[in-house]
Parts: C-alpha cells; structure tokens; sequence
C-alpha cells in the first residue's frame, strides 16, 4: 500500500469535513441559536481516521499492523494540526480575532502552551490511532458480508 496516498487521502478527506463542521456549526448558529465550541473539532481528525482505516483496509485486505497504524495516526495529526492552524489563521485575518489569540497565548504563557498542545497531541493520537483501527475492521467485516451474499 502506497502510504503517500493514504495520508494524501487523509489530507483531502480531513479538509472536507473540516469545511462540513464549519458549515454545520454557522448553520446551527443562525438557526437554533446553539454553538458547537471547539469540542467539534476532533470530529476533524476521527472521522477522516476513519476514512483511512476503511481505504487501507479495501486495498490491501488485512488490518494495519500495529507499528504502522501508531506512526500513521501520529502523522494524522500533524497534517490534521497543519490543516486546522492553516484554517485558524486565514479565519482569523478574514474576521479578526488574531488579538484574541496573542491575549490567550499572554494568559496562559508558553508553558501551559506546551503542555495543552502535549495534551491535545496525545489525545488527537489515541483517537486518530483507534479510528484508524476501526474503520480497517469495520470495511474488513463489511467485504466478508459481501463476498458471504456473493457466494451460491
């Protein structure tokens, strides 16, 4: 399996929903008057996870190796972290809210900065790595169904 493809894939897929989540979010704010916050945002990196798990799955027809599927979930990250600060920057020169960011960064100093984005890496990883994992499984299960209804 090519794994430029699947973290190319990974990139595509990440941005997409990235885009959705925002949609979904200004959607639901100007109608229901909810707002999702920033726990929305692993949503980001699970479901592409996902996505690169069932692809993996498809074309190679096993599951990763644990090894492999460690290091591609932490490289899911760092695209997904490169996508979502990519995102946050343009967001913010379009609509402001840099001044925000540098009063936070001021508050909590760059220690609490190191372990937040510590914390938040770790987190991203555990899910990236255990969406991964299950989207291999769940496609795995889905072509034995498909070749149990193809068989006489």
């Amino acid at each position: 399996m090519d794994t430029a493809y699947l973290l190319k894939r990974y990139a595509v897929v990440s941005l997409i929903t990235m885009i959705a989540i925002l949609a979904i979010a200004y959607l639901l704010q100007i109608f229901v008057g909810y707002d999702l916050g920033s726990s929305a945002s692993i949503v980001s990196a699970l479901v592409p996870a996902m996505d690169a798990g069932q692809t993996y799955a498809r074309r190679t027809k096993q599951r990763p190796e644990n090894g492999f599927a460690w290091k591609i979930s932490a490289v899911f990250v760092a695209i997904n972290a490169t996508l979502g600060l990519a995102f946050y920057l343009v967001f913010s020169m379009a609509f402001g809210g840099l001044a925000d960011a540098a009063d936070l960064l001021g508050a909590v100093g760059a220690m609490g900065w190191v372990i937040i984005v510590a914390v938040a890496f770790v987190i991203y990883w555990l899910a990236s790595r255990f969406f991964f994992a299950f989207g291999a499984k769940n496609e795995l299960k889905l072509q034995e169904k498909l070749a149990a209804k193809k068989q006489p």
